[in-house]
């Protein structure tokens, strides 16, 4: 029954992996304007978080500071989107027991962040940028770290327990 259960847990957690991925790649298959139409929502949202007066701009400037917005909106939705796969993929290697998971885990990410801009590089208006893999893989990084720090946490709560 625990061989079962283990079984069970490795597949739920790769699964989530490949999920994740699906997701992943499903937002870089999106075509310039479709990717713009998703940050942009955002962006005009920090837009007037940052300029209250955002509305009483003239064109010029609110297009200047709706172009610095979704900049960093879509770096913070690669860093985050990264994050998530750092931290499913970082838990699925620990549960499948890999011999080197440390290594495993941000080998995975990074092989992933590559092809995903590989695969936007054929996208009509995307671009494939050495930067979006550097932030992708930070995100993926910190996710990882997370899930160690939460470890750690847990680890001497439970023995303070006991």
């Amino acid at each position: 029954m625990k061989n079962f259960l283990n079984r069970y847990k490795i597949f739920i957690a790769w699964s989530a992996v490949a999920l994740w991925m699906i997701l992943i790649f499903c937002f870089s298959a999106q075509d310039a304007s479709q990717s713009s139409d998703t940050s942009g929502t955002f962006a005009r949202f920090l837009a007037r978080l940052v300029n209250s007066n955002f509305d009483s701009l003239n064109n010029t400037d609110q297009t200047l500071l709706l172009s610095k917005c979704q900049f960093a909106v879509r770096k913070a939705a690669h860093f985050s989107v990264y994050g998530v796969l750092g931290i499913l993929t970082f838990t699925a290697v620990r549960i499948s027991k890999f011999r080197f998971c440390y290594i495993a885990a941000p080998l995975i990410c990074l092989a992933y962040a590559s092809s995903d801009e590989l695969h936007q590089y054929f996208v009509p208006g995307r671009s494939c940028e050495l930067r979006d893999v550097c932030i992708d893989f930070s995100g993926s990084l910190c996710g990882m770290l997370a899930v160690i720090i939460v470890t750690v946490i847990l680890k001497k709560a439970k023995a303070s327990k006991n």
